[in-house]
């Protein structure tokens, strides 16, 4: 239904800025209105059957545009929907970055982890920010912690994610103590 609503959204507005254009030039009286309606009023006068077949389908176009409803924008915006038999569970953003920053606690290795998801119609995505201390092997380390992160929210929420990117900010040097 998607895209059936973008079709009717695009062709009402062509519509729309059709039907302003010309009120603007009537009334800037750059187009005579009697001119131009009375070869008009013939014309639709003459093929009644095919406006009035116009005219409804437009009509039917416009009520189907009026009333109904894209849901999925709004889950997807914050979270994730997921339809069984029983009813809908809907997993927010929150959930999953709160799972992912378990994992990440996990790894004495990384300091200032930050997630951010993103979800669409391909699918949930991950992208974990952080820093690591010295002497870290990276891809040993990232290698482990994204297959962690995949199946800690796979065992979870029954949820895959597509993709976990590591995105390491720099090396996080301790403080001194005094």
């Amino acid at each position: 239904m998607k895209g059936f609503e973008k079709f009717l959204l695009i062709l009402f507005s062509i519509i729309i800025i059709a039907l302003s254009v010309v009120l603007i030039l009537i009334s800037t009286e750059m187009i005579k209105v009697n001119v131009i309606f009375d070869p008009v009023a013939n014309f639709l006068v003459t093929n009644k059957m095919i406006f009035l077949i116009v005219g409804a389908i437009f009509a039917l176009l416009g009520l189907v545009g009026v009333f109904s409803n894209s849901d999925s924008g709004d889950d997807m915006r914050s979270g994730l929907a997921i339809k069984t038999e029983k009813g809908t569970v809907y997993i927010t953003k929150d959930t999953f970055e709160s799972i992912i920053l378990g994992v990440a606690r996990n790894y004495a290795e990384l300091r200032n982890v930050k997630v951010e998801i993103s979800i669409n119609e391909t699918g949930v995505i991950a992208n974990i920010y952080t820093m690591i201390l010295p002497d870290t092997v990276v891809p040993t380390l990232t290698a482990k912690l994204q297959e962690n992160i995949k199946s800690s929210v796979l065992k979870q929420t029954t949820v895959e994610i597509k993709e976990a990117n590591i995105k390491i900010r720099g090396v996080y040097m301790e403080p001194q103590k005094k």
